[in-house]
């Protein structure tokens, strides 16, 4: 049974958290209760950390994806936010799912311009680019490979 007093909760502490602590601490508290959540709320979960735009997010979406049962472009969005690069753009398009899914949308939210469907207003304000000196064209290759 979905719980939103319990989502709504997550976010209120992770809020205090981020206010309260420096990034390193704050990501490291927050994973953690996120790494203990049931599956059912990861994706609900893993917003509070767009909050951080911190690169070491990554990393973690790197260990902890695997636990998604349905990949939400929570992801993706989480992703963009959170200093995505090229390098690692490919790296998971390569590693295949649910990391080549989480790439698609970061990808999308980085190198497109303008209003998207389902775009958050957050997302709109923060316009996040693709890390990095990478040709468009060497983008679009990649893909059409993909």
């Amino acid at each position: 049974m979905w719980e939103q007093e319990k989502i709504d909760n997550f976010y209120l502490r992770s809020e205090r958290i981020i206010e309260e602590f420096p990034k390193e601490e704050a990501f490291r508290k927050i994973t953690l209760e996120i790494d203990r959540c049931e599956v059912k709320y990861l994706n609900e979960y893993i917003v509070v950390l767009n909050q951080l735009q911190y690169g070491k997010v990554l990393d973690w979406i790197e260990t902890g994806a695997c636990r998604a049962k349905n990949v939400s472009e929570n992801w993706g969005h989480l992703a963009a936010s959170s200093n995505f690069g090229w390098e690692r753009a490919n790296k998971w398009l390569t590693m295949g799912r649910p990391l080549s899914l989480i790439s698609l949308d970061a990808l999308l939210y980085c190198t497109t311009l303008g209003e998207r469907l389902n775009q958050s207003l957050w997302m709109r304000e923060i316009q996040p680019q693709l890390e990095g000196h990478i040709e468009r064209g060497t983008i679009a290759v990649r893909l059409q490979e993909f």
